[in-house]
């Protein structure tokens, strides 16, 4: 009996230590998921940081926005210890109430909850010598922008997880995040992280860098300029885009008010908008060049085609249109543009129709958005045919279509390099350093708009504006021929007219205007303190503009129509620029002799080239002979006799 229960016993304990052994063979040989995930998450922490984001640079390689070591505290709930000291501390240290700092890490179920993040290497370092249990550092990337407000609703910002937030660093934060590492953090036998000094050093792959055709000293300078005219003229902000004349590249995009994108969320969330490319607005009397150039195209006009408007007073469906100043009787196609006439731009959309105007616009990028790689673009609007013969009117003189400052610059851009019209780049190429792979951003041509004949004649009818008799005179650029339009646009309300009072003040144009480098606009809104455009935007125009060729080291070029025409950069071919620079120099000489009541220059014309000339001009011809003009009674120069008739003698060759 006695052997029967011993031997039981010892089989029972025999049978334990089997099952002691098998079970500790199984926890600690054989794969277990649930101890492994146990394990896991008691003595281990996955992070997940992101790469190094891309460097921005300028078209001569300064850095506009770049990535730079941060710390960032992180706590572990779960070996705090005493809850009080440790949210009173980091409150006092960090400038957070208590609560702010309890509320982040009550819950005790989690091991791994941010503090406070993108913090100076000093100060993080200062935290850590408390030795408060369960405080700890990492190290990780943090963008900064070095030249704080400067480009800012252009670059964007990014948030605290790295991501682009708005403007380039949106569009591309595809590219220029890169690719993220997620590091494993492990811990003691009591759940403590293993750390060195306090934080870990990472090793992640980096991101595109974006190189931008800005300028960064030519943008300082536009927002500087911008910045003094609304305060001068006591405006709500302000807006300006320079592009190369030739490729419609971007060389300064500004909007003032501007922000600080280091600390994006103290500012206004409105300040955060490119308004360059987002906001359309009606842009008066800027419009009137980009109507006149299809008309002169078509043949329905000529820059001397004599036009009268009506002494300022004109009656249309009821509505009356009056000028914006003086009022004129007959001008010149030129002389409108010179004088800003809306009566006389509105009689010349009145002889294209309304269908070849809107054409007009939308060929010139109005209506449709132009692909420039910077998010929230506006395509502006125009309105769909019929209108009525009011609205006609009032689209001659930039009411009742709308724009961005971008569409209308670019518009400006293909008359000042022969005719085509391009879509406006800002980044020229995205490099990847460790890869070694580049991508280039290749300048789009969306159409040509105009001939390259045409767009000769309208820079020098733009160039007249600039003249003591044009509205433009504020705009000049000692030693350089600038070619322009004013515009002073009332602020229209959406379905209830135009504010009374309320004016957007704007000058665009290009120089030289003989080969033009570059195109300039400038749009000054709600102005308070004078309204014209020539007053307000065109002496600003004119600082940018000086401070563009000076930086550009472009020789001054004397100022005369034989310039602009001679040294043109768009012809074709050295045959299509010999006969539109011949052609232009004539009308040119007509042109000037009419202003001045002398007898025009007709000395070698044929007399159909003649009679081309004078049509529109009250000029009355008595012919004598056959052949080329020999001469003329009164000669090249005089005075016109009151009845206007000029002899011409013929002679054969």
């Amino acid at each position: 009996m006695v052997k029967s229960r011993f031997f039981v016993l010892f089989f029972g304990l025999i049978v334990g230590w089997c099952v002691i052994i098998a079970r500790a063979t199984q926890l600690q040989i054989l794969p277990n998921k649930r101890l492994a995930e146990l394990e896991r998450s008691q003595y281990r922490t996955r992070i997940d940081l992101p790469a190094r984001r891309g460097v921005i640079f300028d078209r001569n390689g300064k850095e506009l926005a770049v990535t730079v070591p941060s710390y960032s505290l992180y706590a572990d709930p779960k070996e705090i210890r005493n809850q009080w000291t440790f949210d009173h501390i980091l409150a006092r240290r960090l400038g957070y109430s208590p609560n702010f700092i309890y509320q982040k890490i009550r819950d005790r179920s989690k091991q791994f909850v941010w503090i406070d993040r993108h913090l100076k290497k000093q100060f993080v370092a200062s935290l850590m010598r408390l030795h408060l249990k369960g405080l700890a550092a990492i190290q990780e990337p943090d963008r900064v922008y070095p030249n704080g407000n400067l480009l800012s609703q252009v670059l964007g910002f990014v948030g605290e997880d790295g991501r682009g937030l708005s403007g380039l660093e949106l569009q591309y934060d595809h590219l220029l995040k890169g690719k993220g590492r997620t590091v494993v953090l492990e811990r003691d036998a009591r759940g403590r992280p293993l750390l060195v000094n306090g934080k870990i050093f990472t090793d992640t792959p980096a991101g595109y860098d974006l190189h931008l055709t800005v300028d960064a000293e030519l943008q300082f300078k536009l927002e500087q300029e911008l910045e003094k005219t609304v305060r001068i003229h006591e405006a709500d902000s302000a807006t300006g885009v320079v592009l190369d004349a030739q490729n419609s590249n971007i060389l300064a995009i500004a909007t003032v008010p501007t922000f600080n994108p280091n600390r994006a969320w103290d500012a206004k969330p409105s300040l955060w908008r490119d308004r360059v490319v987002t906001d359309a607005f009606e842009p008066g009397s800027v419009v009137k060049p980009l109507i006149f150039s299809k008309a002169i195209e078509e043949g329905i006009i000529k820059p001397n085609t004599r036009t009268f408007c009506d002494n300022g007073h004109m009656l249309i469906d009821g509505h009356i249109i009056h000028e914006a100043d003086t009022p004129f009787g007959w001008l010149t196609t030129t002389q409108i543009l010179m004088k800003s006439s809306n009566i006389g731009a509105a009689k010349v959309a009145f002889a294209m129709g309304a269908a070849r105007v809107r054409e007009a616009l939308k060929d010139f990028g109005f209506g449709k958005p132009l692909g420039v790689s910077l998010p929230g673009e506006s395509g502006g609007f125009v309105k769909p045919l019929p209108w009525r013969k009011i609205r006609l009117a009032n689209i001659a003189f930039g009411q009742g279509v709308e724009a961005t400052a971008l569409q209308i610059a670019d518009a400006y851009a293909a008359i000042a390099n022969g005719g085509i019209l391009r879509t406006p780049r800002i980044v020229s190429e995205l490099v990847n350093e460790q890869t070694g792979k580049h991508i280039k951003i290749k300048s789009h041509i969306i159409r040509r708009v105009i001939s390259p004949e045409v767009a000769s004649t309208m820079r020098l009818m733009l160039s007249m504006v600039t003249t003591s008799e044009g509205t433009g005179y504020n705009a000049r650029v000692s030693g350089y021929p600038v070619a322009g339009k004013t515009g002073t646009a009332q602020v229209a309300v959406p379905g209830k007219g135009y504010v009374s009072g309320d004016y957007i003040a704007s000058f665009v144009g290009f120089l030289p205007a003989n080969d033009p480098r570059f195109v300039i606009y400038i749009v000054v809104n709600h102005p308070r303190d004078g309204y014209y455009g020539a007053e307000v935007a065109a002496p600003v125009f004119s600082e940018i503009a000086s401070f563009a060729v000076q930086r550009a080291a472009l020789p001054p070029v004397l100022l005369t129509r034989k310039s602009i025409l001679n040294n043109s950069a768009i012809a074709r071919d050295a045959a299509t620029q010999a006969q539109s620079i011949a052609r232009i120099r004539r009308m040119a000489q007509v042109l000037a002799a009419e202003e001045k009541n002398q007898t025009p220059n007709f000395t070698g014309l044929t007399l159909r080239e003649v009679l081309n000339e004078i049509r529109g001009m009250p000029i009355h011809i008595q012919i004598h002979g056959n052949g080329v003009v020999s001469m003329t009674v009164p000669p090249a120069g005089d005075t016109l006799p009151a009845n206007k008739r000029v002899s011409i003698y013929l002679k054969d060759l």
